[in-house]
Formats: structure tokens, sequence, C-alpha cells
């Protein structure tokens, strides 16, 4: 019997099905007995399903978009609190298991309606015990961090959006009214890596998958190209010099990167 208070959700499209084989090797090494269902929203159902960790797929169909497949999805868990995970946040650790129950329980005898298991961005604010909390309409008080959801409140800030960027940017700027809060742990709870960025790998995503004995399928997906990485150099040193939340508040206004991005 899978616990009924939470559910894994794995978020995935089409055009990252090939992150799926790692994703479930690293899972079942470093997470055996998690004791809950791990679903996987996608587009279409993987040709190999069969041989993958999750134990239920919600096929979406062509046509949606992130958040519209993240909806579908939630709308057919029941339980009460997801685990809502990237299909390219790899395991690199194995997880603790009674660590997790003990935040799942924190969760729900605080009311939050989120609970990030990792301090990005860096919180200011304690609020009970060890655990802070994020301050609502600031850039990235919402995000897809690994973190445990409220499902009810994860699917009203995700209906009507469309992309992970737009679900974080304008989702953080849309909280201002909910009183219950948006906490997160003090350290790095959930031993994962973001192991793609921008639609390649990362070196340390690589060097996760080949320290455990799985060698990615690089003819999809390579490194990324010089003009990435200095771009994204670019805008973690702006982000290091001006208040992200002013940032994120011009973008805003201006619509500036709002379009739809590759990971949809």
């Amino acid at each position: 019997m899978k616990n009924s208070d939470c559910t894994v959700l794995v978020a995935s499209c089409d055009k990252y099905a090939d992150l799926l084989r790692p994703f479930s090797a690293l899972w079942r090494k470093f997470w055996p007995d998690c004791p809950f269902e791990v679903v996987l929203v996608t587009e279409t159902e993987p040709a190999d399903a069969g041989e993958l960790c999750f134990d239920r797929i919600v096929a979406c169909g062509a046509g949606g978009n992130w958040c519209s497949r993240l909806v579908q999805a939630l709308d057919k868990i029941v339980t009460p609190y997801v685990l809502m995970l990237c299909d390219d946040y790899y395991l690199e650790a194995p997880v603790d298991t009674a660590q997790f129950m003990m935040r799942l329980g924190q969760a729900r005898e605080l009311s939050a309606v989120n609970l990030r298991l990792i301090p990005n961005p860096k919180p200011t604010q304690p609020y009970c015990g060890d655990l802070m909390e994020y301050r609502k309409n600031t850039a990235y008080c919402i995000a897809t961090q690994a973190g445990i959801w409220n499902r009810e409140f994860l699917r009203r800030l995700a209906e009507g959006r469309s992309s992970i960027w737009e679900f974080e940017r304008y989702g953080s700027f849309a909280v201002g009214d909910e009183v219950r809060p948006l906490l997160v742990t003090p350290t790095k709870e959930f031993p994962f890596v973001d192991a793609v960025h921008k639609g390649c790998w990362e070196k340390f995503g690589l060097a996760v998958c080949r320290a455990n004995g799985i060698e990615p399928d690089l003819s999809v997906r390579g490194l990324p190209p010089i003009k990435t990485r200095l771009i994204e150099g670019l805008k973690a040193l702006v982000f290091a010099i001006v208040p992200a939340t002013l940032i994120v508040s011009v973008q805003n206004a201006l619509g500036v990167g709002a379009k739809e991005k590759p990971k949809a």
C-alpha cells in the first residue's frame, strides 16, 4: 500500500524523454523504499514505460504546455500533498525517508502551501524551529525546486499559466493574499542535481550519471555551447548585483522573456 498523504509527481515532456531512463536508474538506487506513488506527467507515454520507475503515467497528448499538463496530472491525484520534481532532478545520494516524512508532517501541521527542500534562493525570515519562510510577492518565492506542495494550492497556481518560467515569475507575485506560509529547509535535504539546463547537459549531471554506471545518450543533447555559458554567466552577475525581486518585477511588467521556453 502506498502512503495516502503524498504523491511524487515528475513533470516531463516528449522532448525530454531521453532523461527518464537515467532518472529511473538513479531513483531506484537512491530511494528504493520510497513509500509514495510515483507519477510521471508527459505528452506521450514512453515506449519503454515498463522499464521506468513510475507507478503511473499521465499522458496528456500534444498541444498543451507545462502548466496545463501539471493541472491534468493533479486532477488525477487524490493525496493532499505532492512532491513535485522535474525530469532532470537526478538523485545523487540516498534519500532519508524518515527525514522526509518528518518534513511532510511539518507541512501538514503548519498548513504550509509549499515546503521547499533546498534553500534556493536563500530565505531571510525564520519561521518555526529550523524552518525558514519566503516572503510572498518576492522573486522566486514560488519555484519548481524540489519541494512538498499542497496539491490544491499548486493546481490553482498552475491553472491558466503556460511554461515553468511563467509559473515561477508570475506565480511569485500572485500569492499576496495567501495567508498560509511558503516554507523552506535550512539546508538541502533532497539530494538531487539539476542535470540539464537550457536543453543541455550540465557537467555535474553527466558526472552523477557516469559515477553510477549510466552513460546518457549524447546524440540527443550535449554540453551547452560557449555562447550559452557566457549569457548565463552574465545573468548570474546581474542577479548578484541587482535585487532579484526588482529584476523579475521589471521583466513581468515588460513581458520580457514571457514566451514559451524549450522545457515546455
